[in-house]
């Protein structure tokens, strides 16, 4: 599951979070996308722009630095984001600059991200394109992780290139969560609450799946989601069949032309039906609709059914993201 919602550029002047900039901005509406010199590396950008109002972003030359000093334990919100991929002799300085600056939170984890680039030609995994297959660590960096104790994982970052939808309609009727009004227990309120029940089954389809399931941490960042909502930065969407929630998406921009899809979640009994592609299609079609020319990315675990479906809705590979942890040292004793 990916909770990480994301507040793109707090620390940066001029961003379009700030001061009368924003309201300006916001009374011209949607406008053409302007991706500063950051989002160059927009593989880890498309990462960080699902982080919710409580994440600070900050941009040096050569890393970004993210921190959600109210949430130490969030991952991803509390990580070290690099120019270039590190060369292996350089671990254990990122590690430090981490531990001087993000660890003083008292996160009980370090996090070093990287990007590689991947071929947009690569269409689907498979042996005879290893851009789009799982990939492999460099050597001589893995060593160098393994031996400070980090565990590495790969990410595939894949951008919209033209939409894609399905030939089949499936069994279910799509629609987008209204934000929630300012008083709770409303009709929304509860529709946000039954979009929320499906995070489980990301976890896994059964009960014993869900033993590590933690709710207060959902909770959290369904509330960061909802702050994003109500200002107008995040779409939820659902796929209804019978009365009943049976799917859920995610879609959060910046403000400045680069929107994320996360939280993809299907319900177990519900799949196969192409229900996953069409709500993914139709909500990203919709927010084109209201910011044309916005680009779009998401991630997915490479080689999977998931990474597949976003291919052929018209994603394509623009870059391997590369995490570098060290876990929560209570987490390894845990097993």
């Amino acid at each position: 599951m990916s909770t990480e919602p994301q507040e793109q550029g707090h620390d940066e002047p001029g961003s379009a979070g700030s001061g009368s900039a924003a309201s300006e901005a916001a009374d011209r509406g949607p406008a053409e996308p302007s991706v500063r010199r950051v989002d160059d590396r927009l593989g880890l950008a498309v990462r960080r722009a699902t982080l919710g109002p409580v994440t600070l972003v900050t941009y040096a030359r050569d890393h970004v630095t993210v921190r959600t000093p109210s949430r130490p334990d969030f991952r991803d919100g509390n990580t070290l984001d690099l120019a270039v991929p590190p060369a292996p002799e350089d671990l254990p300085r990122w590690l430090d600059r981490y531990d001087d600056t993000i660890g003083t939170l008292g996160t009980p984890h370090a996090q070093v991200r990287w990007e590689e680039p991947l071929s947009p030609r690569a269409s689907a995994p498979s042996e005879a394109d290893p851009a789009a297959a799982v990939p492999t660590p460099d050597p001589a960096l893995a060593e160098a992780a393994e031996a400070l104790g980090l565990e590495l994982s790969a990410v595939t970052v894949l951008l919209l290139d033209e939409l894609t939808p399905p030939a089949r309609r499936p069994p279910a009727q799509l629609s987008p969560v209204e934000p929630p009004a300012a008083e709770p227990g409303g009709p929304v309120d509860r529709r946000w609450h039954a979009a929320t029940v499906l995070y489980r089954y990301a976890a896994g389809d059964a009960p014993d799946d869900w033993r590590d399931w933690e709710s207060a941490f959902v909770d959290w960042s369904v509330e960061q989601q909802r702050q994003l909502a109500t200002a107008g930065r995040c779409q939820v969407w659902i796929a209804m069949r019978h009365g009943t929630p049976v799917a859920r998406l995610t879609v959060i921009h910046d403000r400045q032309g680069l929107a994320a899809v996360e939280d993809v979640v299907t319900h177990p009994v519900h799949r196969g039906l192409g229900i996953a592609s069409w709500l993914t299609a139709t909500a990203v079609g919709a927010h084109l609709e209201v910011y044309p020319g916005s680009r779009i990315g998401l991630g997915a675990e490479p080689g999977t059914d998931a990474d597949r479906l976003y291919r052929r809705l018209g994603f394509r590979p623009h870059a391997t993201v590369w995490t570098a942890l060290r876990p929560d040292p209570r987490t390894r004793e845990d097993g």
